[in-house]
């Protein structure tokens, strides 16, 4: 009975009997893909970590609104005649921060990209705490703005996704930098927009 448990799949890897994984998105970002410095962001363990995380001068990400029900993140592999790659699909709602909001939707629609940070929390043994970032290749195309005025309070739900024929070169990016979490928090408290007073 115990190898029979032990055998079985939790996403990608076997489970101990009795775990019973709980994953969502706690926290989300979101940024234009313009304003990553790729050359100065650092890349490690085959380009699925990312130690350094940089933007270029003046350059904010924003927080969206939500939660583990209403945040979703999705990496998939796509398998064609040029090679492997992975198509990134993000949905968030946008948390309204000024008149800008408006401005940044339509920079999507006229096409730009964006990239998201996923703050990721694993609810089973370890509860575990991860940041992953998702487009920070080629950034994701927006496919999808819902906006309805009777369900969140009168919010826009964004789907963004790799553009067809851009494929990823890897799943979302772990964001792992050499202090951990305490690096990232540090990031995120010198990178999040925060309207003027």
């Amino acid at each position: 009975m115990a190898d029979e448990c032990n055998a079985k799949l939790a996403g990608e890897f076997a489970k101990e009997c009795g775990y019973k994984p709980k994953q969502g998105v706690a926290e989300k970002w979101y940024g234009n893909h313009e304003d990553i410095d790729i050359v100065a962001t650092q890349l490690a363990n085959r380009k699925t970590t990312v130690t350094l995380l940089v933007l270029k001068e003046g350059a904010k990400v924003y927080k969206a609104q939500g939660n583990d029900k209403s945040h979703k993140a999705k990496h998939a592999l796509a398998v064609g005649d040029f090679g492997n790659g992975y198509i990134h699909t993000d949905e968030y709602v946008p948390l309204y921060i000024g008149p800008n909001e408006a401005e940044r939707v339509q920079e999507l629609v006229e096409g730009a990209r964006v990239f998201t940070i996923n703050k990721m929390v694993d609810g089973g043994i370890a509860g575990e705490i991860k940041y992953k970032i998702a487009g920070l290749e080629s950034g994701m195309l927006i496919a999808n703005d819902d906006f309805d005025s009777s369900a969140n309070s009168g919010t826009s739900t964004i789907i963004c996704a790799t553009k067809e024929g851009e494929e990823e070169a890897t799943r979302l990016k772990i964001w792992k930098p050499e202090n951990g979490i305490a690096d990232i928090e540090a990031w995120l408290e010198d990178n999040v927009y925060v309207p003027a007073p």
